[in-house]
């Protein structure tokens, strides 16, 4: 069989796309494909490495492949930002971590080819952080420059945290008044329900109107609206906007502030603070705090919930809610 057939039969193992990475990250301590992004670059990457070995260091099979092929394709690499080459280093780790599965599975010996450890610099926790939310004013402002269905994405995007690939598959029939959710199915095929908030209930009566259950809200693909809105901005002078995930930090800070008491956001700041410098989330915060802390943590856990991440992820709570 060939490096290349090995390596398809690896990705294929490593792919765990609709299943919760958290569970797979807190039960088995192992890091699997989850995304069909992640995917896409697993291969990207995965096939650079293997030609690498095959053409310039004459090894053409995968299970033959040691460490010091591994350290001379990340050698080739370092001219390329840290960031890149951690991702280099990610994405054949989890090559490998298909690689080693199969062949427990087919009761094969497999050797790793990565290192023990980490050869990248790890990134720090606060690295790459900043507030990406857009005030309510450049919202409105760059929806007066979109098309229709960019209004109605940004609306949904802004509203229900969803993200774009949502905002343009979800359905007349995903709506369920009768429950005040509107579901969505997104990255990586993981369903959730959101809360439709109050504020936004006639906006979206207005989109569902006159549309058959099967009839998607924004009937565009995803690559439109990131153009529209982009283009939107443009024309609305609006240089701060980074991209559609925009309007998801907007209303997870929204939610912040209209979910949480001061008491709870000053101690929110705290813990990310903790957090941020390498510190456990709840260092120093005193006995007499946990019921505070606790229902803090709910909160935060909830917001989560409808954004469509884990529980406990304060890495994107300092991404996505700091204040």
């Amino acid at each position: 069989m060939s490096i290349i057939f090995d390596v398809k039969e690896s990705i294929r193992a490593a792919d765990k796309i609709g299943r919760s990475k958290m569970n797979y990250r807190k039960r088995e301590k192992k890091h699997y494909i989850h995304s069909h992004k992640t995917k896409t670059e697993v291969e990207k990457i995965s096939y650079q490495f293997v030609n690498y070995c095959r053409d310039t260091l004459g090894v053409n099979k995968l299970h033959k492949i040691e460490e010091k092929h591994f350290l001379a394709f990340m050698k080739t690499k370092e001219n390329l930002s840290l960031g890149y080459q951690r991702n280099i280093e990610t994405n054949l780790r989890i090559m490998q971590r298909g690689f080693l599965d199969r062949s427990e599975k087919l009761n094969k010996t497999a050797t790793p080819f990565c290192t023990n450890g980490r050869i990248t610099e790890s990134m720090s926790r606060n690295e790459g952080v900043y507030d990406r939310s857009l005030p309510i004013r450049d919202i409105q402002a760059i929806k007066e420059q979109a098309s229709e269905n960019g209004q109605k994405a940004l609306d949904l995007m802004h509203n229900l945290g969803f993200r774009v690939s949502g905002a343009t598959s979800v359905t007349a029939g995903d709506v369920k008044w009768h429950e005040n959710v509107v579901g969505v199915t997104e990255k990586g095929g993981r369903y959730r329900e959101v809360p439709i908030p109050q504020g936004f209930r006639e906006g979206l009566a207005n989109m569902t109107k006159d549309k058959e259950p099967h009839e998607r809200l924004v009937p565009v693909k995803s690559g439109t609206i990131r153009d529209d809105l982009r283009e939107a901005s443009k024309k609305a002078k609006i240089w701060t906007y980074t991209g559609t995930h925009s309007f998801r930090h907007s209303y997870a800070r929204e939610r912040v502030e209209k979910d949480m008491s001061v008491e709870e956001k000053r101690l929110m700041d705290k813990c990310l603070e903790n957090y941020a410098n390498g510190r456990e989330f709840d260092y120093a915060i005193h006995e007499n705090r946990k019921v505070l802390y606790h229902s803090m943590t709910l909160k935060i856990d909830g917001i989560h919930k409808d954004l469509g991440h884990g529980n406990g992820r304060y890495d994107l709570a300092l991404r996505y809610m700091r204040m």
